[in-house]
């Protein structure tokens, strides 16, 4: 079985590792500027960007194709033949996926709550529509935002007068109040292409300037918050018919879960499962596009912790600090082939405890020391 994705990042990278215990091989479809799964895979396509044509070759290629990002068009998923058989998720839940107001659209079809928005496509109608929602708001780029990207913070008129200023001639944005967030959670759902449907525990986020910083579990909020969280992300699972992994990011406002945003692949929140459940978030999408059965998604320890290694201002030598890193006992390294570059994501360190206050503990030891060399100061 060799199974394609389109993208050649981190998710790439550690699908690739737990697919290598499955007897899967791989092909990526990568970008020039992909770093991560193109130090480790063996065959790679390399691609200018994400055309028909590629594609098509690519996925005649591989016995099945799934991605480690969302950024190829759903038009020419969709124009590739045989891709309804053999690429997934498909390009209907990609096309969802892609687009935040449809997103929300969906959701409120659907019955489940989002935070209150209003779509606007020109500035007249974004004008109208921070108006209508009150200072303080937030605007988000319905295409292509991820990692703080496309949000704009909207505390009086010159910041929107600002945000007009910047604006295409063609754009849609979500315009929302900015909430008072009591927590954020990520549920994920791994859902096979028979429909079969398994979820994980309900896991904690802490966000640092937009992205991703720490995640844990179990997360601490009471059973009736998690349980109407698990009962969203299988309604959400279920409604756009995911294959593979779903992560869905949710809010916690006024003691009442909110959806934020979802995303049809294995997802940082979930990095912790490589460690801290049965089977991980990277396996169990494997699993899921090759219709296998689950596997068994419960937490093999009380507690777990996550850290992500976001690049600092000054540049880092991570080889270097691998070694302080695995001094801290118990910090478990996952490093991304990566180039520095300030805030990018370049590893992650997760840690299993007794308790999640002792795992965050030893996490942040353990992240603190990685970027704890300077670059230029030696490496291994």
């Amino acid at each position: 079985m060799k199974i394609g994705i389109v993208g050649g990042g981190q998710l790439a990278q550690m699908m690739i590792q737990a697919g290598a215990s499955l007897g899967v091989s791989f092909a990526l479809l990568a970008l020039e500027s992909d770093e991560s799964a193109t130090a480790i895979c063996s065959e790679v396509h390399w691609v200018r960007g994400f055309d028909r044509e590629g594609v098509a070759a690519f996925v005649a290629a591989c016995d099945l194709v799934t991605f480690d990002h969302e950024l190829v068009d759903p038009a020419v998923i969709e124009s590739v033949p045989g891709a309804e058989a053999k690429v997934f998720p498909s390009a209907r839940t990609l096309r969802l996926s892609a687009n935040k107001a449809r997103q929300r659209e969906m959701l409120q079809a659907a019955g489940i709550p989002s935070p209150e928005f209003i779509i606007a496509l020109d500035a007249d109608q974004l004008r109208d529509a921070v108006g209508r929602i009150g200072y303080p708001a937030v605007a988000k780029a319905a295409h292509g935002g991820y990692d703080g990207r496309g949000v704009f913070y909207l505390w009086g008129p010159s910041d929107l007068d600002e945000l007009v200023s910047r604006l295409p001639g063609a754009f849609e944005l979500i315009v929302e109040p900015r909430l008072e967030l009591e927590a954020e959670l990520a549920v994920l759902v791994a859902r096979s292409r028979s429909g079969r449907l398994s979820l994980y525990p309900v896991l904690r986020t802490v966000q640092l300037d937009s992205v991703c910083n720490e995640v844990w579990a179990p997360s601490g909020l009471d059973a009736r918050l998690e349980e109407t969280a698990l009962d969203y992300g299988r309604r959400i699972a279920e409604a756009v018919e995911s294959v593979g992994m779903l992560a869905i990011e949710m809010f916690v406002v006024n003691g009442e879960v909110l959806i934020n945003e979802l995303a049809p692949r294995p997802h940082n929140s979930g990095h912790l499962t490589i460690e801290a459940c049965e089977s991980s978030q990277f396996e169990n999408h494997l699993r899921a596009v090759m219709d296998l059965p689950l596997g068994p998604t419960t937490l093999v320890v009380p507690a777990a912790a996550m850290v992500n290694l976001l690049g600092p201002a000054d540049a880092v030598d991570l080889q270097a600090g691998l070694a302080p890193l695995l001094a801290v006992q118990g910090a478990r390294p996952h490093l991304y082939h990566k180039s520095y570059r300030k805030g990018r994501k370049l590893g992650h360190v997760t840690a299993l405890a007794s308790s999640v206050e002792d795992a965050l503990d030893v996490a942040r030891e353990g992240a603190a020391a990685a970027l704890s060399v300077p670059a230029g100061s030696g490496s291994l």
